[in-house]
Parts: structure tokens; sequence; C-alpha cells
């Protein structure tokens, strides 16, 4: 876990305060869209994430200015957004949280978690509809 980039919480996550030092490791084959975020203290603690365009397209997050100046964002593209993948007991099961993505900083490392006030998000919207 020494190559994965530290990721700084300043507030830790909700839920999960005292949690701030983060390894942002790849999950199953390269080429996959997941990534893992392991507590460097605690590696018991970890959240399956993903960039949300890959499952949801047209979601979108509008960061507001308080986020911006926290994170220290100089230009857009400086912004990884990720959602947080929660696996069912099958893969149809499986749901992301678009309501609250994290948000991290790829210049400085420093993430995230935000709530958006969009309440057409949710905290468990399914990865994948049936046909």
């Amino acid at each position: 876990m020494t190559d994965a980039p530290e990721v700084w919480f300043r507030s830790g996550l909700p839920g999960f305060p005292g949690e701030r030092r983060f390894g942002l490791v790849r999950w199953g084959a390269s080429e996959g869209p997941y990534s893992v975020l392991v507590d460097l203290d605690d590696p018991a603690v970890r959240f399956l994430v993903a960039p949300p365009e890959v499952f949801f397209p047209s979601y979108t997050v509008e960061l507001a200015d308080d986020d911006v100046e926290r994170l220290g964002l100089r230009a857009p593209d400086e912004a990884l957004i990720l959602v947080i993948v929660r696996l069912g007991e099958t893969p149809a099961a499986a749901t992301a949280n678009l309501l609250g993505p994290v948000v991290i900083n790829t210049r400085s490392c420093e993430g995230v978690q935000i709530v958006l006030p969009d309440a057409e998000y949710s905290t468990q919207t399914p990865l994948f509809v049936a046909a």
C-alpha cells in the first residue's frame, strides 16, 4: 500500500470523524473502475469507490464555493469525484452513494465527502438497472 497516494480528510468522513489518513488503492483488474479508500491507521476501515460517470454518465457535482476553498482547488480538473459503492449479496444489489460524493484535490491530495443539497440523489442508488 506504500504506492497508494495518501489522501487527507481534515474533518474525517461522516460517521468516521477520527479516520483522516487514507490510501487510494486500485481494486481488482487495473482496467476496472474501482478503487478502495483504506484507512492507513486502521486498515479494517475501507470504502469501495468509483468514478460516477462510469455508471451514471449524466451525474454532475456542482461544488459550493466553500468546498472549492476548503480543498484549495485552483481548476476544475484538479477535482477527482468518486462515489462510495456498497456491494450487495448479488451484483444487482450493488448501490452507489450519489448524495455524498467524495471529492479529492489531485494536486494536494486533500479530500472531503460532501452532501449535495439536491434531493434527487440517494445514498443507495442502484448501480445496475434491470432490463
